[in-house]
């Protein structure tokens, strides 16, 4: 019998530093299916694990027509493997108001038993109070969980916690609210109810209102660090979140920008699926951002580095 687990929360939340304490505990058999709204996966290096299976769907929520019937289809193979444990991560921008219906669906496909547990919604204690009113995937995140995880508790004061929860308790007042630091939280100590949080509906994601992605990739090792935190600097203002991995000198920097806060890390990767010169942009302003985008690169890069659309 497979479990699986839906992870959700919106960008930055701690989704992924989540799903990686819950595997660095996990002794199971267990699987991981990523999805990124970008054209390539840049989360998938942090999980990966030894001998683990894992599949990738990008370009496009799970959730959307776009890539549904492949999340099915990739769910099949995976719970066929016979794994105890399969662990979804979804994008941040992704509405899951319909995965009964697409749990529904996957029973008809599926010959080897299996049974959905439940969303774990990740909320970001820092931006919550902000987040819940840029879009309805948001709360639908929230409304479709059986457990939410109030991550980022050292950053908020008690009373903040309090405003959050109150809020949490009046989209969905039937999933517990559990609070964590760092994505670390016993994952058995987690109550999953048999109660059903609200029944299947339409999800917002479409592929008319998916937000634009752009990637960037370096191209001349003459750049500096600097000069791309000049550039994230000013592109932040205009994205959901920027988000990837630059190598540069021999040096590996991981880089992670949401709700305009940038944190640039040095980074040892392990994976050999590794991509260390590329960037990938979620636009706030639609195809807009490549202008933005290719006006600074020409005055203050000089083409240094390269954009995928």
């Amino acid at each position: 019998m497979t479990k699986i687990y839906l992870i959700t929360g919106f960008l930055g939340s701690g989704k992924t530093s989540f799903l990686q304490n819950v595997l660095d505990n996990d002794t199971s058999r267990s699987g991981v299916l990523m999805n990124e709204f970008g054209s390539i996966s840049i989360d998938s290096s942090l999980v990966q694990r030894k001998d683990m299976d894992m599949i990738e769907l990008t370009n496009g929520s799970i959730f959307c027509s776009c890539l549904k019937n492949n999340f099915i289809e990739s769910l099949r193979i995976l719970i066929e493997r016979k794994l105890e444990n399969l662990y979804i991560e979804s994008s941040g921008l992704a509405d899951p108001a319909n995965m009964l219906t697409i749990i529904d669906l996957l029973t008809e496909q599926c010959s080897h038993d299996f049974t959905y547990e439940g969303s774990i919604c990740i909320i970001d204690g820092l931006h919550f109070m902000k987040e819940i009113n840029m879009m309805v995937s948001v709360e639908n995140q929230i409304k479709h969980s059986k457990i939410i995880l109030l991550n980022k508790m050292d950053l908020i004061s008690p009373e903040l916690a309090t405003e959050i929860k109150n809020k949490l308790r009046s989209i969905n007042n039937q999933a517990p609210i559990y609070e964590m630091v760092n994505g670390r939280i016993d994952f058995n100590s987690l109550k999953f109810s048999a109660i059903i949080t609200n029944e299947a509906g339409e999800s917002s994601n479409t592929t008319e209102n998916r937000p634009k992605t752009i990637i960037i990739k370096l191209k001349d090792n003459n750049i500096s660090i600097d000069d791309i935190i000049t550039t994230i600097n000013f592109l932040k203002e205009f994205c959901y979140r920027i988000k990837g991995f630059i190598t540069i000198e021999g040096i590996t920097y991981k880089i992670d920008t949401v709700n305009e806060k940038l944190d640039v890390i040095q980074y040892k990767h392990t994976s050999e699926k590794f991509d260390d010169q590329t960037l990938v942009l979620i636009s706030k302003i639609g195809i807009g951002i490549i202008s933005k985008i290719l006006t600074f690169i020409q005055q203050s890069l000089k083409n240094k580095i390269d954009i995928i659309s």
